[in-house]
């Protein structure tokens, strides 16, 4: 099934396009996502109540197997929606023979879907928003209120914001994620690589805590400090082993610290060591593992809530279509899996 025909059949059952693979909409009473999921493949999600996977899971997944055999299998995702995924091209129809009667299965089950609002909580629904790969109910309202709170959030933010203080606020996060890596190196006498992950993920929370203008000065003071952060500790290393070889109090050896940070040299040495490379990789890889937090302001908050505003869909009474399910249509296909 390619694209064209995906979005031809999804219309044709009234559902709604939201993007190239995916649709969703109102069908046997539930809210469905459905999706083009490889070149044979179509997926259903659904929403699901906490515990669901440990009360349908195995119940659901003996009558897929007895209706499609092979052809068909369910996913439980942590993240609260259930998918099941049909192959096309084994099932004529995939649609009225594939979708509605997975819908059927789990209605006979007796699979409920949550039908409260996801952001107040409260039932009266007339939209739904995509969670992940289901689709949620909620009120326009609160969708518009989601909307406008995250504009009204972003414009106090470039009123009240300063750049000032969520740098100190960047400095001081980047000293704290330093700590305990300086203290397994000045109680345990090793080094920690991974720790340093923490680094670029306290310098943010620093700077946004401080209240900083969360636009790309929060990333590039994120990035600054991090690497800050590996060098003064490096610094810091060095004039312990100082201290420790010539037997005299950290703090005489701090003396040093001026000099050591003007000369390149030091910084040339401190950069060449095997030490400094592998704590620099981590506090790379934990900007890159961070990245989707660390890149945050309040315009991609902004973007974001309209984003899920704009893929919204209608919320209501579904379309009635003259299919249901019947185990019988689907014996042949799963006695041939059998063989």
């Amino acid at each position: 099934m390619d694209k064209a025909e995906f979005k031809a059949m999804c219309e044709s059952h009234g559902l709604k396009m939201v993007s190239e693979m995916r649709a969703a909409g109102m069908e046997r009473g539930y809210l469905i996502s459905v999706a083009l999921a490889g070149k044979n493949d179509i997926s259903v999600s659904l929403s699901t109540q906490k515990g669901d996977d440990k009360t349908y899971s195995k119940e659901l997944k003996t009558k897929l197997k007895e209706a499609f055999g092979k052809n068909a299998n369910a996913a439980w995702a942590a993240e609260g929606y259930v998918t099941v995924y049909l192959n096309s091209r084994n099932i004529p129809d995939v649609y009225c023979q594939g979708v509605t009667a997975v819908l059927d299965i789990l209605k006979n089950l007796g699979f409920t879907v949550p039908d409260r609002c996801s952001v107040c909580g409260q039932s009266g629904c007339d939209s739904a928003v995509p969670k992940s790969a289901a689709y949620v109910p909620v009120h326009k309202k609160c969708l518009q209120g989601a909307v406008e709170g995250a504009q009204a959030k972003a414009d106090q933010n470039s009123r009240r914001g300063s750049y000032l203080l969520g740098v100190i606020g960047a400095f001081l996060g980047a000293v704290v994620g330093v700590l305990p890596s300086a203290l397994t190196i000045l109680l345990m006498q090793k080094i920690f690589v991974y720790l340093f992950i923490l680094i670029p993920l306290c310098a943010y929370f620093g700077y946004k805590l401080l209240r900083g203008k969360m636009n790309y000065v929060a990333l590039i003071a994120t990035i600054l400090f991090s690497v800050l952060g590996v060098y003064i500790l490096n610094f810091g290393v060095q004039l312990y082993y100082i201290a420790d070889y010539y037997g005299i109090a950290f703090g005489d050896a701090l003396s040093l610290l001026p000099a050591m940070v003007g000369d390149p040299e030091v910084w040339l040495e401190i950069t060449k060591d095997t030490d400094f490379i592998k704590c620099a990789i981590f506090t790379a890889l934990g900007i890159l593992l961070a990245w989707g937090v660390i890149s945050r302001t309040s315009k991609s908050d902004v973007k974001e809530a309209s984003a899920v505003a704009e893929s919204a869909i209608p919320y209501g009474e579904p379309r009635q279509d003259d299919f249901s399910y019947d185990p019988a249509d689907y014996t042949a296909a799963a006695d041939e899996d059998k063989e």
